[in-house]
């Protein structure tokens, strides 16, 4: 390759590169890992509440589950700002996690996590698509604009946080992609430790025992809605 056709091919490339290393945030998934996002602080310990039997059939269920790929279609807003995507999303016990962006900021950029405190992001197809950048988990690059995480998206992460401290209830959801579902509903102890929502609503399949939604609120305003569909089992 000559010198000015080597420089133009870099040039291409960097220009490819630019919503990769920050000009554009790439969205991932939904709070349902840890407290405060991005922080080392922990809610002030609070006896545990019994467990709703739809939490409970969702636990075993989990504890049944290999690994699953599912459609997300995600909505997050913080104060002004909406943010909507659409992920391509596969999870393998115990930590494994491949996502593509299908609609959304940085569309076709995917995102490797294996359990670790780093994610790597990779963009472009053909040739461009063996070039990755890996970040921290917590990185703006990764991150949605409420400071979600990719580790906070998997059902085994959503089992997780339901068990924080706060008020479980459980009533009789709607109907979801011709499903009846069971909502539990979490009403956080702490909501400065779960990104301020005040309310959190799971609702999860009588078919499955699975989540087929989850919303959260700030207040009376829906500031998360995460909805599954197309999902695939293996157990």
């Amino acid at each position: 390759m000559s010198t000015t056709s080597a420089s133009k091919f870099r040039f291409a490339f960097l220009c490819a590169l630019i919503p990769m290393l920050g000009m554009v945030s790439l969205p991932s998934g939904l709070h349902v890992g840890t407290y405060a996002l991005g922080s080392a602080k922990t809610p002030p310990s609070t006896a545990s509440t019994k467990s709703p039997p739809a939490i409970v059939a969702f636990a075993h269920a989990w504890k049944m589950l290999k690994s699953y790929s599912v459609t997300l279609t995600i909505f997050e807003r913080e104060g002004t700002k909406t943010q909507n995507m659409v992920f391509d999303y596969s999870f393998t016990k115990p930590s494994s996690v491949t996502t593509r962006v299908v609609e959304g900021a940085n569309k076709g950029a995917r995102l490797t996590w294996d359990g670790g405190s780093t994610v790597v992001v990779r963009r472009g197809s053909g040739l461009l698509s063996i070039f990755k950048k890996t970040v921290s988990l917590h990185d703006p690059l990764v991150t949605t604009i409420r400071g979600s995480t990719v580790d906070q998206l998997g059902f085994g992460a959503i089992l997780a946080h339901s068990q924080q401290p706060g008020g479980l209830s459980e009533s009789g959801g709607g109907m979801i992609d011709g499903a009846p579902t069971e909502a539990v509903t979490l009403i956080p102890t702490h909501p400065a430790y779960d990104a301020r929502l005040t309310r959190e609503v799971i609702e999860i399949s009588k078919k499955t025992h699975l989540p087929t939604r989850v919303l959260g609120y700030e207040g009376s305003i829906l500031v998360r809605k995460i909805d599954f569909a197309n999902i695939h089992l293996a157990f």
